[in-house]
């Protein structure tokens, strides 16, 4: 379980690490490619050469300039609850490594109700996505979004549609865009991929209507607020921390003794793991904390090899997060001996004068 190749590039992104000069050299030259072809595309769009496509209704996008996680599926959900209690809403999402991705819509989730048992065919995001929003919302994977977006009108004649992500990709005409910042990752080392976290050059924040700060436990927030305010757009603050643990298998409430702090492994596979890992410290003693890819889909081969750390440091206890529970289920429901525990993040949107 060492870190992997994405970790290692994170790591640079994120000031963590110092490429040698030769990487660093090889990804100025990456980055200039990179950016070459995203600033011709942007330039095609902008000229009209390129048109983004139209559809009779109004599309939200909820989206960041970075790759990893940053805080963007309770926002989507916050904000499709809201809008649903007058509107019917689809939520529209790629669908990243969902086995069932591609070009025809697969229906997480409809008016009815949930339509998988879990994230491991739909992905992980789009079923944290359908399993939190209201009745109202209609949640739809699909690589192409106009063609997710017309089946969305057509068989459920929504109201609305939100892109969970989607700043990036220019070919449907958004009404309004959010921009979802992490307060203390912000965007790493300012560089363009793959030498650094950035999908777009900083000068496409223009595209944006709105910046969501999310705050995940930062300690210069004041800070943090003064450099978004920079950018001269309407600036909201999601602060989020956590709410509760609770088991994965029993869904009962787990109450952790503050005073004689339980040993457990903490394990996860989201883009930003860090601010996961400190939200437990105070909570309990983590012996091993496992990173594992963004988005990874668990084998029993992974679970046992956490029983077998687990056994090593005579511990009994693993916490993960709510996008990880949807693809563990299945692998963890026969396990004796070991608790698998969840915790749940809550969150509150604010806008900032």
């Amino acid at each position: 379980m060492a870190k992997n190749l994405k970790t290692y590039f994170q790591d640079i992104h994120y000031l963590r690490k110092k490429p040698n000069f030769i990487l660093n050299s090889v990804l100025g030259i990456c980055e200039f490619f990179y950016a070459t072809v995203i600033n011709f595309k942007n330039f095609l769009y902008e000229k009209n050469i390129l048109k983004e496509k139209n559809i009779p209704i109004p599309i939200i996008c909820v989206g960041n300039l970075t790759t990893g996680g940053v805080g963007k599926t309770p926002i989507v959900i916050e904000i499709a609850n809201r809008i649903s209690k007058e509107k019917k809403v689809a939520i529209i999402s790629r669908g990243y490594k969902s086995k069932l991705s591609g070009k025809t819509p697969v229906i997480v989730k409809d008016f009815k109700g949930l339509n998988f048992d879990n994230g491991l065919l739909c992905g992980d995001e789009p079923y944290q996505l359908a399993k939190k929003v209201n009745d109202n919302v209609v949640v739809i994977t699909c690589t192409d979004r106009y063609i997710a977006s017309q089946e969305a009108i057509i068989k459920f004649a929504v109201d609305i549609i939100i892109l969970d992500d989607g700043f990036s990709n220019r070919k449907l005409k958004k009404d309004k865009s959010i921009l979802v910042i992490d307060s203390k990752m912000r965007f790493g080392n300012n560089h363009l991929l793959p030498r650094g976290p950035l999908r777009e050059p900083l000068s496409q924040i223009k595209r944006a209507n709105e910046i969501i700060l999310v705050n995940k436990g930062d300690n210069n927030l004041d800070n943090a607020i003064k450099w978004a305010k920079e950018f001269n757009l309407p600036l909201k603050i999601c602060t989020m921390a956590p709410d509760i643990i609770y088991s994965a298998t029993t869904k009962a409430k787990i109450k952790p003794n503050l005073s004689e702090k339980l040993e457990a492994i903490a394990f996860c596979a989201i883009g930003q793991p860090e601010q996961f890992y400190s939200f437990l410290e105070d909570k309990y003693v983590l012996v091993d904390k496992i990173s594992f890819d963004d988005h990874h889909l668990y084998t029993k081969d992974d679970i046992k090899a956490l029983i077998k750390i687990a056994k090593e440091k005579d511990v009994r206890t693993f916490i993960t997060t709510q996008k990880d529970e949807t693809k563990l289920l299945s692998l963890i429901e026969d396990i004796k001996g070991y608790s698998f525990n969840v915790l749940k993040l809550k969150n509150v949107i604010e806008e900032i004068k």
